[in-house]
């Protein structure tokens, strides 16, 4: 279904334009070329016109379409993605866009195209080309009937060169703080009421990692929301209320309860989304300073570029914990240390799929923390060092999913960090690897 729709719509787009005036001859050439079906002998006098000088849309869009024809998306994407800001152009351009990323198999950003030309092009043919693409994609994507719920698993395995998170120096050989794990990530969403767009949903995540040998930083996390989903004046919303548990090396850490306030809209081929989820944070037994507030506010933007998708994020994030005081060495007076911090993140992720099947992502985050109150530490011989704790923290990850059926998949991620703290104690860098498989419901 998917390739024939792409020919007629191609064969149709090249037809029309062979009847606009043609500069020069390796143009007319190319054209007689596609019409014959030999597409690469057309992208070469294509690719002579444009160097000799031919920089019209015309010649853009012709070469766009016969990349189409090769098999090139991502280049045809490059080629489509000139011509937006063209009003002659723009919508056909923007229809091709959503036909090259169908066949990556990027089938909310083709979504995404079809539904602007449908709501906005000029042109009648191309709004109901639009919607029968998107039509067509709402029957593969819609659930079978009667089912409301999903659900997906991830199991894997990797390598942590610095579990503890310990300054280099503190590590007596390069393998001290080394360990194996093991880790698991299931999560689920069942339909309550109504539909994604105006509707009651429960969802909920559970999390767990295991180290080989330091059964100390073990990690058990789950989690248990229910969510509002609607539409407020061209904006998708969703409000919602969490609970989360969350176990170190078998001891609860802390429990919490979460606020969630999220509005997403598209504007032309980009979506921008804000969050704000203030939370409050129960301590485990020894974990009592951490009680206190967590406020968090998040701006995202996201944009199909010619061969990538685009991600960029800023995060606010402000706490007011009971942070911790207890007795200094020397006994006679008090040790403290903060436990609220406020941050500041700035991320951006890139997406690449160089086959239908294969998705490449990389990603950076640069976070600033700044915590409130002096720290006071007091050392064996009484002598006392006071300072305010920042930090700074780089990191970077490299993931891949290959799809071996449209439910499973395998995947691997690469994870880099770099920690750099005013107290050099704090001050550290790691490297996590994995390898593992996941699976839709």
């Amino acid at each position: 279904m998917r390739n024939s729709v792409i020919g007629i719509a191609l064969a149709g787009a090249m037809a029309a334009i062979s009847q606009a005036p043609l500069a020069g001859e390796r143009m007319a050439g190319g054209v007689e070329a596609f019409r014959s079906g030999d597409y690469q002998r057309a992208l070469t006098l294509f690719e002579r016109a444009e160097s000799e000088g031919d920089d019209s849309a015309g010649l853009q869009y012709n070469i766009g379409v016969t990349l189409m024809k090769l098999g090139r998306y991502d280049s045809a994407s490059g080629r489509f993605q000139r011509l937006l800001a063209d009003p002659g152009w723009g919508d056909l351009a923007r229809y091709n866009l959503a036909l090259a990323a169908e066949r990556r198999n990027r089938d909310i950003v083709a979504a995404r195209y079809y539904r602007r030309i449908s709501e906005a092009s000029d042109s009648g043919k191309l709004r109901k080309l639009a919607r029968n693409r998107l039509n067509a994609l709402a029957d593969v994507h819609r659930d079978p009937p009667g089912r409301r719920w999903i659900a997906t698993a991830n199991l894997s395995a990797g390598y942590d060169d610095n579990a503890y998170a310990l300054q280099s120096e503190l590590i007596e050989n390069d393998s001290a703080g080394a360990d194996n794990f093991t880790e698991l990530f299931a999560w689920g969403q069942y339909q309550l009421r109504g539909t994604a767009e105006d509707g009651w949903r429960v969802h909920g995540y559970g999390f767990g990692r295991r180290y080989g040998e330091f059964d100390s930083l073990d990690l058990t996390s789950a989690s248990a929301a229910l969510a509002r989903d609607r539409q407020w004046r061209g904006w998708s919303t969703e409000t919602g209320v969490a609970g989360e548990i969350v176990y170190l090396g078998g001891e609860q850490v802390s429990r919490q309860v979460q606020l969630t306030g999220r509005i997403e809209r598209e504007f032309g081929d980009a979506s921008i989304s804000l969050s704000y989820i203030p939370s409050y944070y129960l301590g485990g037994h020894d974990y009592t300073h951490l009680d206190g507030w967590r406020q968090r506010f998040e701006a995202q933007w996201q944009r199909p570029l010619p061969m990538v998708d685009a991600r960029a994020y800023y995060r606010y994030d402000s706490n007011d914990r009971a942070d911790l005081a207890r007795d200094a060495l020397d006994g006679d007076t008090l040790d403290y240390y903060s436990y609220s911090p406020v941050r500041h993140s700035f991320g951006g992720v890139l997406e690449w799929s160089p086959s239908a099947n294969w998705l490449l992502s990389s990603g950076m985050e640069f976070r600033h923390s700044a915590y409130d109150g002096i720290n006071r530490v007091t050392d064996s011989d009484g002598s006392a060092m006071t300072y305010r704790r920042e930090s700074d923290r780089v990191k970077s990850w490299l993931s891949t999913r290959y799809r071996i059926t449209p439910r499973f998949s395998l995947n691997g991620k690469i994870v880099v960090i770099d920690n750099d703290e005013n107290r050099d104690l704090y001050t550290y860098d790691k490297t996590e690897a994995s390898l593992g498989v996941s699976y839709i419901f």
